[in-house]
């Protein structure tokens, strides 16, 4: 009579260990069902991040890109193409001298010197262009071989890409440094020269040393009035370089702040050389000096 109640023991027993064995597994899978949500969740989290990113890189692009569009448009009228046919091409500039010179009589024997006492300027006629016209091809100033002359200065626009600082150290080797853009005129002459070739160029400006600073390479600081920044420039972009842009280069048409760290071509700037006798009142000079001032006259149609 005791057996049966021993073998209805034992039966509870197993099936307790049953219900405990299936209520271990159960919670097993809800635990992975948690986990499994969880990842899946970190994942659609991120990927949702990186789209928002990418979407808003492609808003910058899309903005930048019309904004140079529009500036092109606004700038297009300016642009005046020249034609052979059209009386209103511009007619090729005179260059003159502004410095006094004596005229020599021809039936004067010619001394080995010529003391210059007194001095007259030559009478400009009314249809001759006025100072401000003069070429900048001056022919009292030379430049060497592969650097192109405006007024007193030459300038090189280099064909190697190097960093900022790199091709800073190449333009002071060649005895110039990096191009300071004093005046609008300047900035013309430059411009001219870039649109084409229609690559950007390293100049002589940088804030490095203090963020929002501008300075030149000479150490004097930018003029906030004489700028030619691109539209929202410059912005110390992070996302090629986490040191941002502390750097300037020059664009056909604006400047734009870079990574220092980049590789860009450059231009070079420093004086030209003077070529033509100065005259001033005592001053003595020879006659070959004196000849050899007219010859490049005469060879520049002055």
């Amino acid at each position: 009579m005791m057996s049966r109640p021993q073998k209805y023991i034992e039966g509870e027993a197993l099936h307790s260990q049953h219900a405990k064995s299936n209520n271990a597994l159960k919670l097993r899978v809800a635990v992975l069902v948690v986990c499994v949500l969880l990842v899946s969740a970190l994942v659609v989290t991120y990927l949702l991040f990186e789209l928002l990113k990418t979407r808003e890189m492609l808003r910058n692009l899309e903005l930048k890109q019309k904004t140079i569009k529009a500036d092109v448009t606004e700038r297009l009228p300016e642009i005046k193409p020249c034609s052979t046919v059209q009386p209103t091409c511009p007619e090729p500039e005179v260059k003159i001298i502004t410095q006094p010179c004596n005229i020599i009589q021809p039936t004067t024997p010619q001394p080995t010197e010529i003391t210059t006492i007194t001095q007259s300027y030559t009478t400009i006629p009314t249809t001759t262009p006025q100072p401000s016209e003069i070429t900048t091809n001056d022919p009292c100033y030379e430049c060497e071989d592969g650097w192109k002359q405006h007024r007193e200065n030459c300038y090189f626009f280099s064909t190697r890409i190097s960093s900022w600082d790199a091709s800073k150290t190449e333009c002071r080797t060649q005895g110039g440094d990096l191009v300071k853009i004093d005046s609008r005129e300047e900035q013309n002459f430059l411009r001219t020269t870039i649109e084409q070739i229609r690559e950007y160029f390293w100049i002589g400006l940088t804030d490095s040393a203090e963020e929002g600073r501008w300075l030149w390479v000479d150490g004097s600081p930018l003029n906030e009035r004489l700028t030619f920044w691109f539209f929202h420039e410059p912005d110390d972009w992070t996302e090629e370089d986490s040191d941002g842009e502390d750097c300037a280069r020059m664009g056909p048409m604006f400047w734009f702040d870079k990574s220092c760290k980049a590789r860009q071509r450059s231009i070079c700037e420093k004086p030209a050389a003077a070529v033509c006798p100065h005259f001033s009142s005592g001053t003595t000079v020879g006659v070959e000096d004196t000849m050899s001032y007219f010859s490049k006259a005469n060879a520049a149609n002055i």
